[in-house]
């Protein structure tokens, strides 16, 4: 695939996101593909969903530090890790297992829900509050797609007017209340930022906005607590 343009966009303090490229998505879709990278400890850097890799990006990557881990969300699979990998050989590759003994767990906190051949992640990135989503939701700016792919984004209910789970994300994880269970960790945690891997960044009240997000999986759950604490009334 060609690589296009990219941009490394600062976030904080040793956080940024590497953006202008794209996946090809269901029916053809080109869905944006957000790449992350933080500094971890010792100076590495941590690599979440690795896009395509220009000459420009690998200088500057050089040049915030060194390579040291690469880490795939859930799905889908990357056409340009081989690239990552042989411009960075030395660099450990976290695939869905074994995250929870990850080096860098103490500044991104590893969250993973997984059922069957499925799995979902979020990393709760500690330093800046930023929750970085795989797919839990997805917020596409349809203007920059091509006219004919934007009805089906919007068929799908995940442009970036009110960015949701894509369709079948809880079906495929086991179910509402499992989905729910991941949902309500994050929230536990309280995130200040939301950084998609599909779309949009919510850049304040990242709890209120995942919370806005996931209403429909969570609104069962929700009206059970209501019940609960009326009764203790």
């Amino acid at each position: 695939m060609t690589a296009p343009a990219l941009a490394p966009v600062p976030l904080s303090e040793g956080l940024w996101a590497i953006e202008g490229a794209h996946l090809c998505w269901r029916l053809g879709v080109p869905m944006p593909l957000r790449t992350v990278v933080a500094r971890v400890g010792g100076g590495g850097l941590w690599v979440h969903a690795p896009g395509p890799l220009t000459p420009d990006l690998i200088a500057w990557l050089e040049q915030q530090g060194r390579v040291a881990h690469l880490v795939l969300p859930g799905a889908p699979l990357l056409p340009w890790l081989q690239d990552w990998q042989t411009a960075f050989p030395e660099a450990r590759l976290w695939p869905r297992d074994g995250l929870s003994e990850a080096p860098w767990r103490r500044e991104i906190r590893p969250l993973t829900l997984r059922h069957g051949e499925a799995c979902e992640h979020v990393f709760c990135h500690l330093p800046s509050r930023s929750a970085i989503l795989s797919r839990l939701v997805i917020a596409v700016d349809t203007a920059t797609l091509p006219p004919w792919a934007r009805p089906l984004v919007w068929l799908a209910g995940i442009d970036d007017s009110d960015g949701k789970p894509p369709p079948g994300l809880a079906a495929r994880l086991g179910g509402r209340k499992a989905l729910g269970d991941l949902v309500d960790q994050v929230l536990d945690w309280g995130p200040e930022r939301l950084i998609l891997t599909h779309g949009r960044i919510y850049a304040r009240d990242g709890a209120g906005e995942l919370s806005r997000a996931m209403r429909r999986i969570m609104r069962d759950r929700l009206w059970d607590r209501a019940l609960t604490e009326a009764k203790r009334r």
